[in-house]
């Protein structure tokens, strides 16, 4: 057999090794991981922009928004509540801070903030709605990586 045929065999044998054993995908990065919610002791949800900020306070049975305390469309809340409580990191999409570019900036994001009587239990911004249209940006209050 040619020289030039046993080296293009094995070649062949390096290459397909590395496919097999090739991580697709593979960084090291962990996520962090975000404490389960217990939305039911939640009393408030601050849901803010630039331009201002709508406060939903808990006042047994119903939910009221903003300091007139209007009545708030149960559901609504019950809907935003059960994404908090779902509310999971999927992959580590930006550490450069390019926050315009994910409409986390200061004239785009939307921040949320989750409050248990006086004490702020969970906060984060939310972007704009990634290129899949089944995931949002986020970042989390304290983290300048983008999720």
């Amino acid at each position: 057999m040619k020289k030039e045929y046993l080296i293009l065999i094995v070649l062949l044998l390096l290459f397909s090794a590395y496919l097999l054993l090739h991580k697709e995908n593979g960084d090291n990065t962990t996520l962090p991981e975000i404490k389960k919610i217990d939305v039911s002791g939640i009393t408030g949800l601050v849901i803010g922009k630039k331009e201002g900020a709508l406060t939903f306070t808990k006042k047994e049975p119903n939910w009221l928004v903003t300091d007139k305390e209007y009545l708030a469309d149960a559901s609504q809340v019950k809907d935003m509540l059960d994404t908090l409580k779902e509310l999971k990191l999927s992959a580590l999409v930006s550490q450069k801070g390019d926050l315009k570019r994910y409409e986390l900036d200061t004239d785009n994001c939307i921040r949320v903030k989750a409050i248990e009587g006086q004490e702020t239990i969970f906060e984060f911004s939310l972007g704009k709605i990634a290129p899949t249209a089944n995931h949002t940006f986020v970042m989390l209050t304290n983290d300048k990586n983008i999720y």
